[in-house]
């Protein structure tokens, strides 16, 4: 089976950090890093602001707002959300992520982040990440895939 350890290159439009517009929760968003760092606080006046920044603004930013309480236990959902719309709104991104067939998605990355991809530093290479953005973008791809047998059935049988 195929793997896709980077999301950097061809790749790049899986990362969070690749300039797509993004809905979440009525607010526009530039990336999904922005929209998924808004989501850490419940300050729909402060989510406003991230609506603008760049993916690294975002996230610097997203460094200092005061979390939410229920955070943790809603944190993957909000990712999936986010990654959904991103591939539902963006046609050429749904597209590129149908390319990638049935590739395992690694988000590969020298962070330190075990959480949503899996390092690969000295540090960490003998760990296995949770790869969580990974596992949440091959299942946006295979409901993406699921809907467009839908469709083509639909339209078939609708002649």
């Amino acid at each position: 089976m195929n793997t896709i350890n980077s999301f950097s290159n061809e790749y790049q439009f899986l990362s969070n950090f690749y300039s797509a517009e993004v809905v979440h929760e009525g607010i526009t968003y530039k990336n999904s890093e922005a929209a998924f760092q808004a989501a850490k606080t419940k300050d729909f006046r402060l989510r406003r602001e991230f609506s603008e920044l760049n993916p690294s603004q975002a996230k610097l930013k997203g460094r200092h707002v005061d979390l939410r309480n229920d955070w943790e236990q809603v944190k993957d959902n909000i990712m999936y959300e986010i990654v959904k719309d991103k591939f539902t709104r963006n046609s050429h991104l749904r597209e590129l992520l149908m390319k990638t067939n049935n590739a395992t998605l690694i988000e590969g990355n020298w962070w330190h982040d075990n959480y949503w991809g899996n390092c690969t530093c000295e540090k960490c290479k003998n760990k296995e990440g949770k790869n969580t953005l990974g596992k949440i973008l091959m299942k946006v791809r295979d409901e993406l895939r699921i809907e467009a047998v839908k469709s083509e059935f639909m339209a078939k049988w609708s002649r």
